[in-house]
């Protein structure tokens, strides 16, 4: 009777793991889902396979392509040793250790005793006395690892089954992630040639078309000097060398609006300094920005100013419109800020939703802030140099 209960309540004890382990896969697969960074997934993984595999430690580590390995997240006490610090590449370990056996084969590994293995003192002084490995594939290819450490003993033989789901999971988080990386740095290219094209244009422009109106209008006006005294031809001949004035000046103004040449030339400074000279509605611009910036960072900053000063002129009815920009940690902050009736809506936009793909695109951020009767606030940060992953 006594060894049916014991057997009972082993049974119940499995049971109750079993639905405790499903119940922490559907809240990992959430962060997943939610785009969580990656950093925080491997965080959760690593101590939710503590709980339900692990005895003492569990890490994950990434294959790096110089040989080494790097510790992107450990869970339980701190019986890694020196040598295991999340975030440090760690130095090829022994030809028949875990990390090495999993680079070389693809496959899981398992070391019962370290007493029996060559190289292992490191991990019996941290206290540990066996460990399992399973690989990490992304894509089909060997990305890393994750390890499970025990102080007591072997580990059970089914700890490799049970990894798999957890492996299963960052795989899946890894792929995503690198999957947004590959669309930003698509949309970034896109948005790269599309600015290189208007920069073409914009130059094909001012050294052809207005070129060639401006000589049009000064040989017109020099067939009107020569005609006079010929009254009506005289008069016909200034009218259309004011028309074609007219043209110019609009010409000139959907040149600028194409890509300032004062941006290609004199950097974010001036040519912000040119809009808010531009703009129809006050302009306190306070630019704290010297030297140049990179190209697509100066472009999107323009951009922004331009398309805000723009709305507010349109639909703001603002009396006034505040404009900072600066530098600091390695980021490019703009705030534009007006007086006016506010209730600017980025879904009815395409300006705003345009200027949001665009910042986006960039590795940035665009926010809007615009309560009804409080004015709009824009606030833009992008990063001077490309964002690592």
């Amino acid at each position: 009777m006594e060894r049916r209960e014991d057997a009972d309540a082993q049974v119940e004890r499995a049971m109750r793991e079993l639905a405790d382990r499903q119940g922490s896969l559907p809240r990992l697969a959430m962060l997943i889902a939610r785009g969580d960074p990656p950093g925080a997934v491997f965080v959760a993984v690593t101590q939710e396979a503590l709980r339900h595999v692990g005895d003492s430690t569990v890490g994950m580590l990434r294959y790096e392509d110089d040989g080494t390995t790097t510790l992107l997240a450990q869970a339980g006490p701190e019986t890694g040793g020196p040598y295991l610090r999340v975030g440090e590449s760690l130095p090829p370990g022994p030809p028949n250790g875990l990390t090495a056996t999993v680079r070389r084969t693809g496959g899981p590994a398992r070391i019962d005793d370290y007493h029996e293995a060559p190289g292992a003192e490191p991990y019996l002084d941290a206290g540990l006395r066996s460990a399992v490995a399973m690989p990490i594939h992304v894509h089909g290819r060997l990305w890393g690892m994750i390890a499970v450490g025990s102080v007591q003993g072997p580990l059970p033989p089914d700890t490799e089954e049970r990894l798999t789901e957890f492996t299963d999971l960052v795989a899946i988080a890894v792929a995503n992630a690198q999957g947004r990386a590959e669309l930003l740095a698509s949309r970034a290219r896109l948005v790269a040639a599309s600015d290189e094209i208007r920069r073409r244009i914009e130059r094909d422009l001012h050294d052809g078309a207005q070129q060639r109106l401006v000589a049009l209008i000064y040989k017109l006006r020099a067939v009107a000097e020569a005609a006079a005294g010929q009254g009506g031809i005289h008069t016909e001949i200034e009218d259309a060398a004011a028309e074609l004035m007219g043209v110019l000046d609009d010409l000139r103004e959907l040149s600028r609006g194409i890509h300032p040449a004062i941006l290609s030339q004199g950097g974010l400074r001036p040519a912000l300094r040119a809009l808010a000279r531009r703009s129809p509605i006050p302009a306190d611009m306070d630019v704290r920005v010297h030297g140049r910036l990179p190209e697509p960072v100066e472009v999107g900053a323009y951009c922004v100013v331009s398309e805000m000063l723009a709305n507010a002129a349109k639909h703001s009815r603002a009396t006034v419109v505040e404009v900072t920009v600066e530098t600091s940690d390695g980021i490019l902050r703009v705030r534009v800020q007006d007086d006016g009736v506010g209730g600017a809506d980025p879904q009815r936009g395409t300006g705003l939703i345009g200027l949001k793909d665009r910042i986006e695109a960039l590795g940035g951020e665009l926010t809007v802030h615009s309560p009804v009767s409080q004015g709009t606030t824009v606030n833009c940060q992008l990063p001077l140099v490309a964002r690592s992953r």
